[in-house]
């Protein structure tokens, strides 16, 4: 089913009409069909965002729900598939993730158990198959531990004041989208992002999806963070990688 859908998106949007634009994002209403209609009847919204010349991001939402899709292109018309993919649930938890180039699967791709664990793991050359890794006989404890990068005995990374400072920060920083509190949605997403040897946090993405304002509520919250203090691993600064909860209650 993903494989299809991954293939038809081209059709889909060549043909879709903008109803709205915001902050340079496109937003395309959708039927049940997926096909391009009104906001009054619409059952799915994409949010279509220019990154760069080569690099169109589209997020497929549920109407008021959740993720569905994540896909990146390198055209507008998204007919040549060419970076970070990734599915969700009807629950909004990540399924499975990767990157493509050019159309072909590349790099990383990983598949998520309901826990956020990984149970499985693949790596690609522009199409070619060149290792993969099944998970499943690992306990949940070292499958957790291997999805986020951590090292048992090396220094996390944390901002200064430690864990109540960033809880403080994501406290005192939160805004209400308009949005979600019209639709009267909320709920806890979770964001898994890198802290990069410098104490920048870069490479964030959803784990668990609600709805497309509160989505982008958490990004933005991560993305403004308070430098942090990096991760140590034989006493070097090193790249390290959290999951973060981010709970919306109204």
């Amino acid at each position: 089913m993903k494989q299809i859908y991954f293939l038809l998106h081209f059709f889909i949007y060549f043909n879709a009409a903008t109803f709205s634009q915001k902050n340079n994002v496109n937003i395309y209403a959708f039927d049940e069909n997926w096909k391009s209609c009104t906001v009054e009847n619409a059952k799915y919204l994409s949010f279509q965002e220019r990154v760069n010349d080569t690099a169109w991001v589209w997020k497929n939402y549920n109407f008021s729900g959740p993720l569905i899709s994540i896909e990146t292109y390198k055209d507008e018309k998204a007919a040549i598939p060419h970076g970070y993919f990734a599915w969700f649930d009807s629950n909004g938890l990540i399924d499975s993730a990767g990157y493509t180039f050019e159309g072909k699967k590349d790099k990383s791709w990983y598949y998520y158990t309901d826990s956020f664990s990984l149970w499985k793991s693949d790596e690609y050359d522009k199409g070619r198959l060149i290792n993969s890794k099944n998970l499943a006989m690992l306990t949940e404890e070292r499958r957790k531990n291997d999805s986020i990068g951590f090292i048992p005995g090396d220094k996390e990374a944390v901002i200064k004041g430690g864990d109540k400072a960033w809880i403080k920060y994501l406290q005192n920083n939160m805004k209400v989208p308009e949005r979600a509190e019209k639709l009267g949605i909320g709920g806890t997403t979770r964001v898994f992002f890198m802290v990069d040897s410098d104490g920048t946090t870069k490479n964030i993405r959803i784990y668990k999806s609600v709805e497309y304002s509160l989505d982008e509520e958490t990004i933005r919250l991560i993305r403004g963070s308070p430098k942090w203090e990096p991760a140590l691993q034989s006493g070097k600064p090193v790249k390290a990688y959290r999951i973060q909860p981010v709970t919306y209650v109204f």
